[in-house]
C-alpha cells in the first residue's frame, strides 16, 4: 500500500541511494523492489539498536510511514536531519517536517493517505497510485519449484486472517473450490504457519482436490511468485490480497466487520464483496460486527463472480 512513496522518491532522486527499513520477518516481501537499492532489517521494539542501525546509515532525510511516537522518537534520535512524516500521535516535535493528515469523515483508504504523503514529501502533483512490487530471480524460481505439476489456470484461495470475525467459513471456501474445480481451475490454498489448520480445513471440506500450498515450504518471498502464476485469488481481508493487487491478478476480497474502504485501491483487479452492501456510506463497518457479519456473503455470490473473473481472463 505504500509503493506510490518509494516509487516517487525514485522518480524525484533518480541518483539518490535509498533503503527500505522494514520489521525483519518482512524483508523476503520486499526482495526484488526495484525502485530502492536495499532493504534494512529494523525491529523498533528494540529502539537502541535501530537507533544504531540508523545512525550506521549516515542517511540525509528518512520518511517515516508508520504513524507511532516510537517510530519519530527513533528517528530523532539517530541524528538524521531530515525527518518527515505525519504530524500524528504527539510527535510532531520530533519530525523537521510534519504534514498535516487530511481529515475525513469516511474512512480514507491507506494507499491515499500514503499517495498524499508522497505528494507532499516530494512536491510532485501526481503520484502513482496502482501498487507494485518486486520478485526477486530466486523468489520466481522457488514459485515455480513450488507450482511445477499444475497445467491448469490457479485459484488462489486464503482463509486464514489476523482475526476470526474477518475469516469467511471454511466450507464455503470449499464449495467454491468445486466449482472452480468443476469449470476447469486448480485452487491452492494458501496461508502463513500458524494457518496450516485453516488451509487443511478447506481441503477437508472439499470434495474435489484442492492443493494445500501451504505443505510444500511456501515462504513470503515465493508467495509473490505464486501469486504473480496465478489467474485468480479468492481472499479474506489479508496480505496476500495486496500481492494479487500489485502483481495484476484479479482478486476477490471478503468483507465482514472491517470497512473495505480502509484497504481500497484504484484499480480495476480488486472486487469487494461485503456482508452488507447495502451499509449506508456514513457508517463504518467496523462499527457494526452484527450486520456486517462475513458469513452473510453467500457462496454462489463469489462462484459467480469468480466464474465471470476466470471467462474473461482466459
Amino acid at each position: 500500500m505504500a509503493s506510490s512513496v518509494w516509487r516517487t522518491a525514485r522518480e524525484s532522486f533518480p541518483s539518490a541511494r535509498i533503503t527500505l527499513a522494514v520489521r525483519p520477518h518482512l524483508v523476503a516481501l520486499l526482495e526484488g523492489v526495484k525502485e530502492v537499492d536495499a532493504v534494512l532489517p529494523l525491529n523498533t521494539k528494540q529502539v537502541f539498536a535501530s537507533v544504531h542501525a540508523l545512525r550506521q546509515m549516515k542517511g540525509d532525510a528518512i520518511v517515516l510511514l508508520p504513524n507511532s511516537f516510537r517510530s519519530a522518537l527513533i528517528a530523532k534520535l539517530s541524528g538524521i536531519s531530515r525527518r518527515i512524516g505525519y504530524g500524528r500521535g504527539f510527535r510532531s516535535s520530533l519530525l523537521t517536517h510534519a504534514i498535516e493528515p487530511r481529515k475525513s469523515a469516511e474512512p480514507i483508504p491507506t494507499a491515499e493517505y500514503f499517495h498524499e504523503l508522497a505528494a507532499q514529501v516530494f512536491g510532485v502533483d501526481t503520484v502513482p497510485s496502482h501498487p507494485t512490487i518486486g520478485i526477486s530471480q530466486a523468489q520466481h524460481e522457488a514459485a515455480k519449484d513450488i507450482t511445477d505439476a499444475i497445467d491448469s489456470p490457479i485459484v488462489l484461495l486464503v482463509p486464514g486472517a489476523s482475526k476470526a470475525k474477518k475469516r469467511w467459513c471454511v466450507s464455503r471456501f470449499a464449495a467454491v473450490a468445486d466449482a472452480l474445480t468443476n469449470a476447469g481451475a486448480t485452487c491452492c490454498v494458501v496461508g502463513s504457519p500458524d494457518e496450516h489448520h485453516l488451509a487443511r480445513a478447506v481441503c477437508e471440506h472439499a470434495h474435489a482436490e484442492v492443493i494445500d500450498l501451504t505443505t510444500r515450504g511456501l515462504t513470503l518471498g515465493s508467495l509473490k511468485g505464486v501469486v504473480g502464476q496465478s489467474h485468480l485469488m479468492i481472499t479474506n481481508d489479508t496480505g496476500p490480497r495486496h500481492l494479487a493487487v500489485a502483481t495484476g491478478v484479479p482478486v476477490i476480497a471478503l468483507y465482514g466487520p472491517t470497512d473495505f474502504r480502509w484497504t481500497k485501491y484504484a484499480c480495476d483487479n480488486d472486487i469487494a464483496m461485503t456482508a452488507e452492501p447495502f451499509l449506508p456510506s456514513n457508517l463504518i463497518a467496523d462499527n457494526h460486527e452484527s450486520a456486517c457479519a462475513i458469513d452473510k456473503i453467500p457462496a454462489d455470490d463469489v462462484i459467480n463472480v469468480a466464474l465471470r473473473l476466470l471467462t474473461t481472463s482466459d
